[in-house]
């Protein structure tokens, strides 16, 4: 985005640090919530509780069982971290920002094929519920991860970086 829009070197400082102060509190805030409410995974909860069958569709598709990490789900840090950053960038950039994300070009571990947004809330969106079907949150656990990384990166973008 910086580099589509020939941003200067202020623009970029100030975009980065917002981003960085965001991100850092966004951690903070994202596993201190996991601990205090200590929510178990989906890929463990359902085997133990609803199918021992359960898999999830990725799992089987990299030949491993287990994606999740080794703490509590809620809230999604993935969706966390992607909520501040939507946040941040709308304000730089605007909400309706459209760009094609082609970092993943040519890469065959997964489909790389570029994807084209047209808005911060879709990219905001597609990276939380990424997380679903590889049993590593349900829906709440992302919703509320966005949600979170949004009032934190509102807070962010108020604070007042003095020259």
């Amino acid at each position: 985005m910086l580099q589509n829009e020939n941003a200067n070197l202020e623009f970029c400082l100030h975009l980065l640090l917002k981003l960085g102060m965001a991100e850092n509190d966004a951690a903070v805030a994202a596993w201190g919530s996991k601990y205090h409410y200590n929510v178990e995974r989906p890929f463990n909860y359902i085997p133990t509780n609803i199918n021992p069958d359960f898999r999830t569709i990725l799992g089987n598709a990299v030949g491993t069982d287990n994606l999740t990490p080794p703490f509590p789900g809620y809230p999604s840090g993935h969706s966390t971290f992607g909520g501040i950053a939507i946040s941040v960038l709308s304000e730089f950039f605007g909400e309706n920002y459209t760009f094609t994300d082609r970092c993943h070009y040519g890469r065959n571990e997964f489909i790389g094929t570029p994807r084209t947004y047209t808005s911060m809330t879709q990219i905001g969106e597609e990276n939380a519920y990424s997380r679903i079907p590889l049993g590593v949150h349900p829906r709440f656990d992302c919703t509320e991860g966005v949600r979170l990384g949004k009032q934190i990166g509102k807070n962010a973008v108020a604070y007042n970086l003095k020259k």
